[in-house]
């Protein structure tokens, strides 16, 4: 019965949510930022709240990863083109 109990606990319900879904609510937590984390603190608990905002924060950093390394290519790409018209 125990391990029933931690397994409920431990199902992230925010990390199996849809892109288009999880895009709205994302988007709507920013938006509303000061009023939404208390929102979901008297709403979801302080459990689902915390898993939440992890998710959210692991979405931005891996957001952010991403557009670097986009940067950084067409940043290369320009460079070494550039740098072959003086050739």
């Amino acid at each position: 019965m125990e391990n029933e109990i931690k397994s409920i606990h431990e199902k992230n319900r925010f990390k199996e949510m849809g892109f288009i879904k999880f895009w709205f609510f994302s988007t709507l937590f920013f938006l509303t930022f000061p009023l939404s984390i208390i929102f979901c603190l008297v709403f979801f608990g302080l459990y689902e709240t915390k898993q939440f905002v992890t998710v959210l924060v692991k979405d931005y950093i891996q957001t952010m990863f991403i557009i670097f390394i986009l940067c950084l290519s067409i940043i290369t790409f320009i460079i070494y083109y550039v740098v072959s018209l003086f050739n």
